[in-house]
């Protein structure tokens, strides 16, 4: 019977130690900006959060002009703590259709960031049609409400043959309430 209370009292001290363990708390501070730190060592430095694009330009990647005959598409960034990230984007015509990008990201100085994501773009018919694989630098404002980027992104068939390389420059705005 004594072995038998040890072995509770050991097991309910153990799960007490992991109930009180220290966790990190996600929210919004004050001004509405999403933060996990507040020891972050300059003000608006923090990518962490949602992020609206409202119409994304492909450029011309030598002159940075837009392209007029590319469509203007709606995406919305998700760049979570820890270094992972998604993107969704609303194209504005029927098919090709994609799907949710997932992708990685790190501060690379200061304010500055980089992120590399992949989805996947299918026909309607539900053929496996593209790969697109896309790279940016973000710049994050001194307020860390908006963030301009650069990327490249490449279009690849089923068989990882590049079909398409071209760049795109963005405004992103926090996501608030």
């Amino acid at each position: 019977m004594k072995t038998k209370t040890q072995t509770f009292v050991i097991a309910l001290a153990m799960m007490l130690a992991l109930a009180i363990v220290p966790t990190l708390a996600f929210g919004q501070d004050k001004d509405d900006k999403q933060s996990i730190d507040s020891s972050q060592d300059e003000q608006g430095n923090d990518l962490v959060g949602v992020w609206q694009v409202s119409a994304s330009a492909t450029v011309d990647c030598q002159t940075g002009l837009p392209d007029p005959n590319a469509p203007q598409v709606r995406i919305l960034y998700s760049f979570n703590q820890g270094g992972t990230m998604s993107e969704e984007e609303a194209q504005p015509f029927d098919g090709p259709y994609r799907a949710s990008a997932l992708g990685i990201w790190k501060r690379t100085s200061g304010r500055n960031y980089t992120a590399v994501f992949t989805n996947f773009v299918f026909n309607p018919d539900k053929t496996f049609l593209f790969t697109v694989k896309q790279r940016t630098n973000i710049t994050l404002s001194r307020d860390g409400n908006s963030f301009t980027e650069r990327g490249t992104f490449e279009l690849r068939d089923p068989e990882d043959n590049l079909v398409l390389s071209a760049c795109f420059a963005d405004t992103a705005h926090r996501f608030t309430f």
